[in-house]
């Protein structure tokens, strides 16, 4: 008869705090938009690329995600100025909550407090729904940028720009291997190199830390 063995399971002694993040640089948010993701789809699928007119609004609006849903009566082909400024007055902006946690292991590397980003990234994550982290902002505007494309030639191609921007969100954590001091010094080192959203290569999305709350 085979022998068994008794596992003792130890509890892991998680702890949370709140985090609150101010922007130094405006922020660029600029996700795939819906058209795009339509045509590498359809790519994707094999079916012959559809040759769309670009609804500028759809474009603008669906870069940016929020933490409301569009309204119902507008489709994709409907959405105008008056979607966005719904969207605008009636929901927030979001940063990802996974690309805030990736820069911290990268921080972490580049500034060669270690040689890789496995401890920190086992040490900590960011709570949020859907990976979406709300943002408050002073002033909104749409830049238009001339962009490469990646067959040749260029395109225009509008960019949601939010300035005097903050945040708050949520870490969980352990202290088996950096103490919460050190994780919040961590995220200022992204802040202050890396950044979040687009445009990070030019200094946008910068941010540092203003207040920790431990529970």
């Amino acid at each position: 008869m085979a022998k068994t063995e008794t596992i003792e399971l130890k509890d892991i002694e998680v702890k949370t705090a709140e985090i609150y993040i101010v922007g130094d640089s405006d922020l660029i948010l600029n996700k795939p938009n819906a058209r795009y993701e339509r045509e590498c789809r359809e790519v994707d699928d094999g079916t012959q690329v559809t040759k769309e007119k670009p609804n500028i609004w759809e474009d603008i609006c669906t870069a940016v995600t929020w933490n409301i849903p569009f309204p119902v009566k507008n489709t994709y082909e409907e959405m105008d100025e008056s979607t966005y400024r719904y969207m605008m007055e009636n929901g927030k902006p979001c940063v990802s909550s996974y690309g805030i946690w990736k820069s911290v292991g990268d921080a972490v590397v580049r500034n060669e407090v270690d040689n890789y980003a496995t401890k920190i990234r086992n040490a900590f994550n960011i709570s949020a729904v859907n990976n979406a982290i709300p943002i408050e902002f002073s002033e909104a505007n749409v830049d238009s940028k001339l962009m490469p494309l990646k067959k040749g030639g260029h395109t225009i191609a509008k960019l949601n720009r939010f300035s005097g921007w903050s945040c708050h969100f949520t870490i969980r954590y352990t202290e088996n291997v950096y103490k919460l001091s050190q994780i919040v010094n961590f995220i200022n080192l992204a802040g202050f190199g890396l950044g979040i959203g687009s445009g990070r290569n030019s200094g946008y999305g910068r941010y540092h830390v203003v207040d920790v709350k431990a529970a």
